[in-house]
């Protein structure tokens, strides 16, 4: 396997929307995407996190979705099926006729509709902590739905407290802290948010309704991942995936939450790899 060598960045556009990418090279290896959730910049994947793919063989492109990160901020009115035509404009920028896909939470669900709307681009497809739509699977509970909903403050400060907060009711119990979820926060911060702008997404979801249906005709491999400690997406919304998906295979992350800490790198990225080869 070939080193791998500087990443190279640059900016998709679909229509009016600019969506900033970074591909780490990795040159002669497996074209993989990740595809963010609810409100995250593209360096919420980590550098540690792509790295392990990386090492694995695989060279690996992130974006910021619109109304995240650097990307346009616009005025909502969109589907999960123009987000995904996002991804397809990153496909073209980057130069890759297909690819390997993988997405969390809501990039789970960005994931699902590019299976659906754009199968030929697809080599495989793995959901991460997410759901089919359907109303009866993966609920929040109580409190995590009640910290969703909250929104968050724009100021530096006042959104790093409410992260860190909004985080606890859902992180990985056993190895969160307040102190590596702030950490992260600060990255995230600094990068670039759109606090005022996820709203946007958030109702992109919910006026995209359940692809149950359409994905029972998705025949592209499909692995789909799902901690046991989700308390934002209960992990019935991936076994419920798994099950509506004829070529899928389901995997559950003991003690995982619907975050994403560096424990569970090397054994997502194992997970991928194995479905991937396999």
């Amino acid at each position: 396997m070939a080193e791998a060598v500087e990443p190279a960045s640059g900016t998709a556009r679909n229509g009016d929307i600019a969506l900033p990418w970074v591909l780490t090279r990795n040159p002669g290896g497996l074209p993989l995407l990740l595809v963010n959730g609810l409100s995250s910049p593209l360096v919420a994947y980590e550098q540690g996190f792509v790295a392990e793919f990386v090492s694995r063989g695989f060279e690996v492109v992130r974006f910021d979705n619109r109304d995240a990160g650097r990307a346009t901020a616009t005025q909502g009115g969109y589907k999960l099926i123009d987000m995904a035509t996002d991804a397809v404009a990153v496909l073209d920028d980057v130069g890759w006729k297909q690819a390997h896909v993988f997405g969390m939470s809501m990039g789970g669900m960005i994931v699902q509709q590019l299976g659906i709307s754009f199968a030929d681009r697809l080599l495989s497809i793995t959901s991460l902590m997410s759901t089919t739509g359907n109303p009866k699977f993966g609920r929040s509970s109580d409190q995590a739905r009640d910290a969703l909903m909250t929104p968050s403050p724009t100021d530096r400060e006042g959104w790093l407290e409410a992260r860190v907060a909004s985080e606890k009711v859902w992180a990985s119990p056993a190895v969160w802290t307040p102190e590596s979820s702030r950490s992260k926060g600060e990255m995230l911060f600094d990068y670039g948010v759109q606090p005022e702008s996820v709203v946007n997404q958030y109702t992109a979801i919910m006026s995209s309704g359940q692809r149950e249906d359409e994905l029972r005709n998705v025949t592209i491999p499909t692995l789909v991942l799902h901690g046991t400690e989700d308390t934002l997406i209960h992990l019935s919304g991936g076994k419920r995936t798994a099950e509506v998906m004829a070529n899928a295979t389901y995997v559950e992350l003991e003690g995982m939450g619907h975050d994403l800490p560096a424990v569970y790198w090397p054994m997502i990225a194992d997970h991928v790899t194995g479905f991937v080869s396999g």
